[in-house]
């Protein structure tokens, strides 16, 4: 997580994504997947990692992460400037997506103001509630606090959560400052730093999640990343990203049935009539045109495995077609409208049950919103 280079480097403990526990205070060499290494669930990001791009996202997805969580704010006024960015691509990776913030408040008035910070941020990108808010509790000036005193400050910051409905809450902190400088609590389970020389097996397994490296590589990634490995499902049910990842990309068959996911027959496209939301996360839905064909058995073929916002790409494409959500009804073919620029606002991930293959649908709409549905990714062209 946020890492604070000028006492660290007094302290003598390693760079790399957040403080050390008490297993180790030396770096490894950076770590690659391994059959011994523990599990490698989620990863947590900050602006330090604002140059991974969506395809690295999808490589940590297809290598078992199945959460990020990342940095919204730290202290009263900083917003992570990538975190827009961030948000998009994990949800495109199919990854749940959680948020942290990082603690510098020594009292309970400026614990009250931090919270508001993070939950302000955490709004800009998405309505939902239901996602984990972590505090990050690593600040030097923390350290010299009493217990109580953090502890009544803890509970100060989840308080001002609750209010505004976020009820899902976790301390992130170090092994070392457990029951020393700090307590998880019924509310707070914790998800605990501590990164052995030889990270093996399981730890702190009465915690939401254990963090044993800050200097993992992905394949194909050339940055170190923080891992970690969780005890249970926790910061899967968020519902800004969404809680599987993202199978292969495959290319739908195509085939004259109208039970195929993509129909090979042609139709001309009718106009939509165009909704607006300024909700932030909520999918824009935009209606079916009048003269729009329904396949029955097209639809029974297919089955959701998750469905969530996403952000804003602009796509051409002349190819397949524009389909309801679960591929009932079918709008139009793209061939049909070649110069269209298309712009996405959600995406969905189906299960097609003749084929036992997974396919990534993305919502797009017109920029005058008077056409839309969903087409399979594969067939949009940046």
């Amino acid at each position: 997580m946020q890492f604070k280079h000028n006492y660290l480097a007094v302290l003598g403990l390693v760079a790399g994504g957040i403080l050390l526990g008490t297993s180790s205070l030396t770096a490894n060499a950076s770590l690659t997947p391994s059959s011994t290494l523990p599990k490698t669930d989620m990863v947590d990001v900050s602006s330090w990692q604002g140059s991974l791009t969506a395809a690295d996202y999808q490589t940590m997805a297809n290598n078992g992460v199945k959460a990020v969580t990342i940095k919204a704010t730290e202290g009263t006024g900083y917003t992570n400037p990538y975190l827009s960015q961030q948000v998009q691509y994990a949800q495109q990776a199919g990854l749940s997506v959680n948020f942290y913030h990082f603690a510098h408040f020594t009292s309970t008035a400026a614990a009250q103001s931090e919270a508001q910070n993070f939950i302000k941020a955490v709004q800009m990108v998405t309505s939902s509630k239901d996602v984990v808010m972590v505090v990050d509790f690593e600040s030097s000036e923390l350290g010299s606090l009493s217990k109580a005193q953090n502890d009544a400050d803890l509970a100060a910051f989840d308080a001002t959560l609750n209010q505004a409905g976020y009820n899902k809450t976790d301390l992130y902190t170090m092994a070392s400052w457990l029951g020393v400088n700090i307590d998880t609590n019924a509310a707070n389970n914790g998800w605990i730093a501590d990164y052995p020389n030889n990270p093996t097996g399981s730890k702190y397994t009465s915690a939401n999640a254990w963090q044993w490296a800050s200097d993992y590589r992905f394949p194909s990634i050339t940055q170190n990343l923080d891992v970690s490995q969780m005890n249970n499902d926790y910061y899967l049910n968020s519902t800004v990203g969404t809680p599987t990842n993202t199978a292969t990309n495959t290319t739908p068959t195509t085939n004259s049935s109208s039970s195929s996911v993509i129909s090979s027959s042609s139709s001309s496209s009718s106009s939509t009539t165009g909704s607006k939301s300024s909700t932030p996360g909520e999918i824009v839905k935009v209606p079916g045109p009048s003269g729009k064909q329904y396949s029955a058995s097209r639809s029974k073929s297919v089955k959701l495995v998750w469905r969530s916002s996403m952000g804003r790409h602009a796509y051409k494409t002349t190819d397949g077609a524009r389909y309801s959500k679960h591929l009932g009804y079918r709008y139009g073919f793209n061939s049909d409208m070649p110069d269209v620029t298309w712009y996405t606002d959600a995406h969905e991930k189906l299960y097609k049950k003749t084929t036992g293959k997974y396919y990534i649908y993305y919502h797009v709409k017109s920029a005058d919103g008077q056409h839309g549905g969903w087409v399979w990714r594969g067939y949009l062209n940046k």
